[in-house]
């Protein structure tokens, strides 16, 4: 309690005369010890700045297991993922500042060995949308990205994905648009992005030993859920994050200067950064330039994460107090997301500064929340790639109105159920709690902290409804491939023709082989991502598996109708012939919609 009244008296007088925060390093050292044994974390690295200067920059456990070589904060590099981001927000925004680009042109402009296919006529996506997650493009290129880097413009020539909602109408977090924002500061520079961010963002902050470069990762090991260590470190869009490695005394620096608003930044860079230049409502927080607004009780909290196998980032900004906090892991952990710098910040958030009680829902009168109703599913879903399957196994949100013109969601951000009282029209308070959600547009469903905006699916478009099928699908197969030997050895099916069995047989085979395969990939998400990165064998082979059932099935369904013209087998082996050819059709349709066949496997 004393500690929180000191840490009110001491921030009453402005960022400033930001709190010292003693004791922090205690605290840090807790927190940190302790999960790492729990989570199996090979090596961390924790910095803490306040009132202008570093509290906390210390190294814990290991940079390489293998030859015992311990973290050291001031030269131990970590991949900093997406984190790489605000550096590219940075060095568009010094250009802006020079003239040399405009934050509301068609990008097009700028663009000289292709172009952004103009999808939505009188809507071009702008440097604006670029650096707010609002240009509209597919969640797509990720497949084999690891596997032969391409310079970055014949990476965003080659891989250029749909683009699925007009400019300007929605976040959903994505790669290709700030790789391009990045390809815009290449272009217009007249020198690659590396070396752009080298002289103009690293060198201005001291920060020697920060690279966006491929392969700069100097030594560092990066270690999967089992312990092992994976290469994947590098792939296509290094401005968005796919590579660049930094120590935690760089990332430091990086902090007091956002906190300073430092001109060696850019001349205003660091405010037009942190100042909120996108949100779907009012009232909800938003987006900066790639600083993600995440407030926390009552406290304005700016976010930029960064992920890649097996090394995890997460960094945060309290702009009013004068605070920041970086958090570096060389491990997924038992989490899979490295040590968590949510909880870290969060605990350091509750000791030192004080929060009030969370606001009232005062209930809107006569409101009615009957139109909002329905299932709400992720705008960051890929419409075009593999990466669709991941919305299988995503519950959507549900949304159902009460009487007083309150909602109730389930399954948002993993809790049962939340009550939400509507404060304005489309906006509702989390009743007891601080987050915000609300309907911007009909069919759409924004939250407060989020980095995507949610459209509204039919019952036709619901995972449950694509599990139950392919569950279907998978009992005909298995019985298939048990059913079809037994009924042969007994001489349930010696009439009749052989090779429509052989072929159902096959399929069904082709079936299981693709689920199980598949299905163990998938059970382990920090082995999954470095494959699909690096395009591996195993999971290409699984693809082909999978497009083999579509023809198949076109096949099987043609042969059943014969089988019932030409009065093939009795009628009970026409109708299990019947049922695993509707069986492999329905794990087919399952395979198409989630885009698992090829032959261009993205």
């Amino acid at each position: 309690m004393l500690m929180k009244l000191v840490a009110a008296l001491v921030i009453a007088f402005g960022p400033a005369q930001a709190p010292d925060l003693p004791g922090v390093g205690v605290l840090v050292d807790e927190y940190v010890t302790t999960t790492m044994a729990e989570e199996k974390i090979p090596g961390v690295a924790v910095t803490v700045v306040a009132g202008g200067r570093q509290v906390v920059n210390k190294g814990y456990g290991w940079a390489d297991v293998e030859r015992r070589v311990p973290v050291d904060p001031d030269r131990t590099r970590f991949l900093i993922g997406s984190e790489t981001k605000l550096f590219t927000a940075q060095a568009a925004l010094q250009l802006v500042r020079a003239d040399k680009l405009e934050l509301d042109a068609d990008v097009n402009t700028y663009l000289r060995t292709f172009t952004i296919r103009d999808t939505y006529p009188g809507r071009p996506v702008t440097l604006r949308h670029l650096l707010t997650h609002t240009a509209g493009f597919d969640d797509d290129h990720l497949f084999g990205s690891a596997s032969d880097v391409r310079p970055l413009g014949e990476a965003l020539a080659a891989t250029q994905p749909a683009r699925v909602r007009p400019p300007g109408t929605g976040v959903a977090y994505n790669n290709y648009g700030v790789a391009l924002a990045g390809y815009l500061v290449e272009t217009v520079s007249g020198m690659p992005f590396e070396e752009y961010v080298r002289r103009n963002v690293f060198e201005p902050l001291g920060m020697s030993d920060s690279t966006v470069a491929c392969g700069g990762l100097r030594g560092t090991k990066a270690y999967l859920l089992d312990g092992t260590a994976t290469d994947v470190t590098c792939a296509d869009f290094a401005a968005a994050g796919a590579g660049p490695a930094a120590t935690a005394d760089d990332m430091g620096a990086y902090l007091r200067a956002q906190l300073a608003l430092d001109a060696r930044l850019g001349r205003g860079v660091a405010a037009d950064m942190q100042r909120r230049q996108y949100t779907e409502h009012p009232l909800l927080p938003g987006m900066g330039f790639m600083w993600e607004e995440m407030p926390y009780k009552g406290h304005r909290m700016l976010f930029k994460g960064g992920d890649m196998p097996g090394m995890h980032a997460y960094m945060f900004l309290l702009p009013d107090e004068g605070i920041g906090i970086h958090v570096m892991s060389n491990g997924d952990g038992t989490g899979r997301h490295g040590l968590d710098g949510f909880a870290l910040a969060e605990k350091i958030i509750d000791r030192y500064l004080p929060s009030g009680e969370p606001p009232s829902a005062r209930p809107l009168p006569g409101a009615s929340a009957e139109r909002y109703e329905g299932w709400y599913q992720s705008g960051r879903t890929s419409h075009g790639s593999m990466r669709k399957v991941e919305a299988l196994l995503d519950e959507p949100i549900h949304v159902t109105a009460s009487t007083d013109g309150a909602v109730l969601t389930t399954h948002l951000k993993g809790a049962a159920q939340r009550r939400w009282t509507q404060i304005a029209t489309g906006v509702f308070q989390e009743e007891g709690g601080w987050d915000r959600i609300a309907f911007p547009e009909p069919g759409q469903l924004a939250l407060s902290r989020s980095t995507a905006v949610f459209d509204r699916i039919g019952p036709l478009d619901h995972p449950s409804l694509h599990l139950a099928v392919l569950a279907a699908g998978l009992i005909a197969a298995l019985a298939a491939v048990v059913g079809f030997p037994v009924a042969a050895v007994v001489g349930a099916a010696r009439s009749g023709p052989r090779v429509p069995r052989v072929l159902a047989w096959v399929a069904a085979v082709l079936v299981l082989v693709f689920a199980g395969g598949f299905g163990t990939v998938l059970s382990d998400e920090a082995r999954a991502t470095p494959l699909l990165l690096a395009g591996a064998p195993e999971l290409v082979a699984l693809l082909v598996v999978a497009s083999l059932t579509v023809p198949l099935a076109v096949v099987l369904l043609a042969l059943a109708a014969t089988a019932w013209w030409r009065r093939w087998w009795r009628v009970p082996g026409r109708v299990a012939y019947t049922l695993v050819a509707l069986g492999v059709t329905a794990f087919a349709a399952v395979a198409v919609t989630y885009n698992l066949v090829g032959p261009a496997f993205s």
